[in-house]
């Protein structure tokens, strides 16, 4: 499949170890190349299979280690096509190793990219609390304490998601998007469904980080995920955006098994 958007930005392939870190979505497959902590290339496919693994591969052959976080069903192909070329490969699911303490009590269903994100801020941010708000098809929030402890958080309904019930679940509401500029009252039908859904949003994360300041000292908020830039200006609290969260915690996963070999 042919590749959508792709940065590199390495200067030196051999001052640090590689790694690769393959974040699978129900969509799009999103991969990004480590040169130690810090990200050289990254790429957005449609989806990937031996060719895209092996393009990879010839444009960062010392890539030594791997790791693969998938929402979508086991592919056998894809673990063996990856296990042939490269040295190790961590398949990241509920039992494997993190260099946090996950609290959450049903592991097994908690959301892959939700602990990569909250192990990521860890990382950025060792020694403080710190609000994940991931804005994607939910958006999410997730607390990790100064101690990197992962405590939980919610789980809400996304733009899209919110957008496309109103218009499914009524008789006459037309189906819109989002805006980054909506009024706080509306004067139409589609600037209500519109005004009605963003300010419903930013007042959504405004009372939750609002609740767990009263709770965290200090805390540190990090935005991600692809609709963050609707809301990283709309609020009162500062905020870190990191569109990369996931992909450094990915790493920090990745490195931490690789150094407990």
């Amino acid at each position: 499949m042919k590749k959508q958007g792709y940065l590199n930005n390495f200067d030196n392939k051999s001052i640090f170890q590689m790694h690769l870190c393959i974040d699978i979505g129900n969509s799009l497959v999103k991969t990004a190349v480590f040169s130690g902590t810090g990200i050289i290339g990254k790429n957005l496919w449609a989806d990937i299979g031996p060719d895209e693994i092996e393009e990879i591969r010839t444009g960062y052959p010392q890539i030594k280690n791997v790791i693969l976080c998938s929402v979508r069903p086991d592919n056998p192909d894809l673990v063996t096509n990856i296990r042939d070329i490269f040295p190790f490969l961590l398949i990241f699911d509920h039992k494997t190793a993190i260099p946090i303490e996950n609290l959450y009590k049903s592991k097994s269903s908690l959301g892959k990219d939700r602990l990569a994100a909250v192990t990521g801020a860890n990382n950025i941010y060792p020694g403080r609390a710190v609000l994940v708000v991931d804005a994607g098809t939910a958006i999410t929030y997730d607390m990790i304490d100064e101690s990197g402890r992962y405590l939980g958080g919610n789980i809400s309904p996304g733009i899209s998601i919110r957008f496309r019930s109103l218009h499914e679940f009524t008789g006459r509401l037309p189906l819109v998007g989002p805006r980054k500029n909506v009024p706080l009252l509306a004067n139409n039908t589609e600037e209500s469904i519109v005004a009605g859904v963003m300010n419903g949003i930013i007042f959504e994360m405004e009372s939750f980080i609002g609740r767990m300041k009263e709770q965290f000292r200090d805390l540190v908020i990090i935005f991600t995920g692809g609709d963050a830039k609707y809301f990283d200006k709309k609020l009162k609290s500062t905020i870190f955006v990191d569109p990369d969260l996931i992909f450094t915690g990915l790493n920090r996963i990745l490195t931490y098994n690789v150094e407990k070999k």
